[in-house]
């Protein structure tokens, strides 16, 4: 009885007693180990920091209206820069329009896209009466109205003015301003028109026309009710 009473004693002081170098090698492994993992979750994590943004499909041209199957979400791992581009989460807004070129493939800058007036209108300087720009802002639109010269009359005659452009709209108004080169007693004025008749604007500044600015009337706004 005694011997087996002191074999339990011992058995319970050895349960009593202070871990041994052996067990705390086992602890600190173990953490090694954990904290092994949970580094290489976060090398992952890391290596998966990607967005979302809009490549282009296809080759895309100024002018061109964004069409679906043109632009491609793709990742991209681009930090502080991704602000510069498209999110690709985001659908393109409709009536978007291409202002510059972009390349199959390539990354779509938010700076590429915007409105149809933005793609293809386009801002010429005329040559006007100083006297008539009085009470013109940017944003204003107006009625372009010229007056031509008349070749077969003797000296400076004018004939009787036509409508050439209605409804362009004023970008800005300067007193002095290179372009076009307006003349003394003229004020430079920059117009936003559209691409398809820049050409029949510059045509009559180039013949010496005499171009007045006439502020178009606005349409009244109807009532609901």
């Amino acid at each position: 009885m005694s011997g087996t009473g002191t074999a339990q004693e011992h058995r319970t002081v050895r349960r009593l007693q202070a871990p041994s170098w052996r067990d705390l090698r086992l602890v600190v492994g173990l953490l090694l180990v954990v904290l092994s993992v949970a580094g290489g979750a976060r090398l992952v994590a890391g290596l998966d920091d990607t967005s979302p943004v809009y490549a282009a499909a296809r080759d895309l041209l100024p002018g061109q209206q964004v069409e679906e199957g043109d632009l491609v979400p793709v990742p991209a791992r681009l930090g502080e820069g991704s602000e510069h581009y498209l999110d690709g989460e985001t659908p393109v807004t409709e009536g978007t329009y291409l202002l510059r070129a972009v390349r199959a493939g390539e990354l779509v800058p938010a700076s590429a896209l915007g409105t149809q007036r933005e793609a293809l209108d386009k801002t010429v300087n005329v040559p006007v009466d100083a006297s008539a720009v009085t009470g013109l802002s940017s944003g204003a639109s107006v009625d372009v109205w010229v007056s031509r010269r008349d070749t077969e009359a003797v000296g400076e005659a004018y004939l009787d003015p036509e409508l050439l452009l209605p409804g362009a709209l004023v970008d800005r108004v300067a007193e002095q301003s290179g372009g076009l080169g307006p003349q003394v007693g003229q004020a430079a004025v920059a117009l936003v028109v559209p691409a398809d008749r820049v050409g029949d604007l510059i045509g009559a500044v180039d013949q010496d026309a005499r171009l007045t600015l006439v502020p178009a009337p606005r349409t009244p706004v109807e009532s609901d009710g």
